[in-house]
């Protein structure tokens, strides 16, 4: 580590991914210094993960960087729509034909809940891009404490931190690191096994192998709406079922960057050396003649496992490191993502001595029963593919004739064949799982955890994981709602976050809740933002500018709504008086931990 053969920090961050490095981001704007470290020379160069769902956006705007993504990444005109094709090119019968197309995303006609329900659109853009980006924002943060090439040998705990063994891999320089808590962000490659935690799920039996290469693809691209091609091919083979993914830097047919991913039986022999790639793109595509530059092949196996246990004393795990999914749905970066945020305002608070330290213990509580939702989706929307190509009469093993002609059928002009393809279309439109995972993305709650239940159940879920019912329950993610009006007007989303604050919104009966949290805020040491968010004309009145809060609320107009710094509702009363005022302090201290009376599991 140079120099220093000794650090002493209160947080060390393992691992330089996108979850490690937001980590980064989230602690320094939270005042919590930090040293990550990264075993890589520099952050990756495959563009692996790519979609971006609301609620990571979201995220990302609390803390100052959502409008550097959206100024990289692909804008939703250009990644509004899916297909599912036969060929991109070709000059067969059944070539270049279209099956199916899906709205996605929050375009098209999915266009309206995700604007009603989040101030920030999804967005894409590829691991090799969005890294850079966050290492830049975590740099400028914390200077001199995120560290590259550097790799932590061991480590081990005791009652009051961790220490760790860190090499510098360029001078081979080792040194010491004295850490309050450990935040194991490595993608599974070292933390959990030292602490013994072990997976538990399925998969890792697929083997995917992913092409970034360069081409002009600006001719037969499936048009200026499609991020994602899916290709089913009449001609069957061993790689017949494969898709492909729009990299940027520009984008629609503009792309100059692809990612095409398939997976490959063990007995297929294929070959996908880096030397082959370029030919294998050709005879996928259907254009033997393309210019085509291979960057990268990768080979994974895709996994649905869960660590049994998101901490061990004073280590936490998040991303990769606590839960591994298929890539259907994007869920992968986007909960790592979440993960670090739900953790890092509660070391925040923990380590400035306004929380007590049970209330690390709700980040398991909280995030383990969301990771286990996220995998199982992800793992189930990867698997329907399966049921969409056996709609089309693709068996595993059927001849190759017998494809040919259920291809050939579906595209006939005869009244079943007309039944053929409203079979594909209804069957196809449930893989909306996938690609319209609105609820999904922006509905997880916690059940238990850093909150106060208030006796009432959650709304009904979508099976389907498309249809959200934003309400503001404790355990649930704030509901969004447009404030004020014209070029001043904020979400409510706005409203928390900010160096680790709390807010209550309240109506227009404000002041004795004004004076309640005055009162509270400074007993507990906590930042407490009040507003009043009403249709009265009041100068501290917060308008209600679409009446969306007063619809989602919950509470009457003379309650209140505790929300937390992660924008999750921590508590909330139907009414104001003496009682809801002391209740509000109750709240707040079992939240922290601060009272016997908590709503958290014991300390480990």
């Amino acid at each position: 580590m140079g120099a220093e053969h000794h650090v002493e920090v209160p947080v060390l961050v393992v691992g330089g991914g996108g979850c490690g490095l937001a980590a980064s981001v989230f602690l320094a704007d939270l005042g919590v210094e930090h040293l990550l470290v990264e075993r890589r020379e520099s952050t990756s160069v495959l563009p692996r993960a790519h979609y971006l769902n609301q609620r990571t956006m979201e995220i990302f705007r609390q803390h100052g960087m959502a409008a550097d993504v959206y100024r990289l990444s692909t804008p939703l005109e250009n990644m509004s729509e899916v297909a599912w094709r036969t060929s991109l090119a070709g000059d067969g019968p059944l070539d270049a034909r279209d099956v199916h197309r899906m709205d996605s995303f929050g375009g098209g006609s999915t266009a309206g809940p995700y604007a009603a329900d989040s101030p920030c659109p999804s967005t894409n853009l590829p691991q090799h891009r969005l890294e850079p980006l966050l290492r830049e924002h975590a740099e400028r943060r914390s200077p001199g404490r995120v560290r590259f090439h550097h790799v932590m040998e061991d480590f081990h705990q005791d009652a009051d931190g961790v220490t760790a063994r860190v090499t510098d891999r360029s001078t081979g320089w080792t040194g010491t690191v004295r850490a309050r808590y450990l935040l194991g962000a490595d993608g599974g490659r070292g933390v959990a096994d030292a602490l013994g935690i072990a997976m538990d799920g399925d998969g890792g039996s697929w083997n995917v192998v992913s092409v970034h290469f360069s081409a002009d693809l600006s001719r037969w691209w499936s048009g200026d709406k499609v991020l994602i091609t899916n290709f089913v091919s009449p001609d069957g083979g061993p790689v017949s079922r494969y898709g492909m993914v729009a990299m940027g830097p520009r984008w629609g047919p503009a792309s100059q960057e692809w990612a095409l991913h398939f997976h490959l039986p063990p007995d297929a022999g294929v070959d996908v050396s880096e030397e082959a790639a370029a030919d294998r793109v050709r005879e996928l595509l259907k254009l033997p003649e393309l210019d085509v530059t291979v960057h990268q092949v990768s080979r994974y196996r895709p996994e649905a496992v869960v660590a049994q246990a998101f901490r061990s004393g004073r280590v936490f795990l998040a991303g990769d490191a606590a839960h591994r999914q298929p890539p259907a749905t994007g869920l992968g970066l986007n909960t790592a993502v979440q993960d670090a945020h739900n953790l890092a305002w509660k070391l925040a608070a923990v380590l400035s001595g306004r929380a007590d330290g049970t209330l690390l213990d709700s980040y398991e509580s909280e995030r383990l029963p969301v990771a286990h939702r996220t995998v199982d989706w992800a793992m189930f929307s990867f698997r329907n593919h399966g049921v969409l190509h056996a709609s089309l009469g693709l068996l595993p093993g059927q001849p190759d004739e017998v494809t040919r002609a259920a291809f050939a059928a579906l595209f006939a002009d005869s009244p079943i064949s007309e039944t053929r393809r409203a079979r594909t279309a209804e069957v196809f439109a449930t893989q909306r799982m996938e690609y319209q995972a609105h609820d999904i993305e922006v509905g997880f709650f916690y059940e238990r955890g850093a909150l106060v239940a208030d006796g009432t159940g959650p709304p009904p879920r979508d099976p389907m994981g498309s249809v959200h019912h934003p309400v503001a329950r404790p355990g649930h993610r704030l509901p969004h709602a447009w404030l004020a009006g014209g070029e001043d007007r904020l979400s409510t989303l706005d409203l928390a976050g900010g160096g680790g604050a709390f807010a209550l919104i309240t109506g227009a009966a404000a002041d004795g809740w004004r004076r309640a949290a005055k009162r509270i805020a400074d007993e507990c040491d906590v930042e407490l933002r009040v507003v009043s968010v009403s249709d009265g004309p009041g100068p501290d009145d917060c308008p209600d500018a679409e009446g969306r809060w007063a619809a989602v609320r919950g509470v009457g107009e003379d309650g209140a709504v505790l929300v937390r710094p992660d924008n999750h509702v921590a508590w909330r009363t139907a009414h104001g008086g003496a009682d809801a005022e002391a209740a509000l302090g109750s709240a707040l201290r079992r939240v922290l931990g601060r009272s016997d009376d908590t709503t958290t599991t014991t300390g480990r």
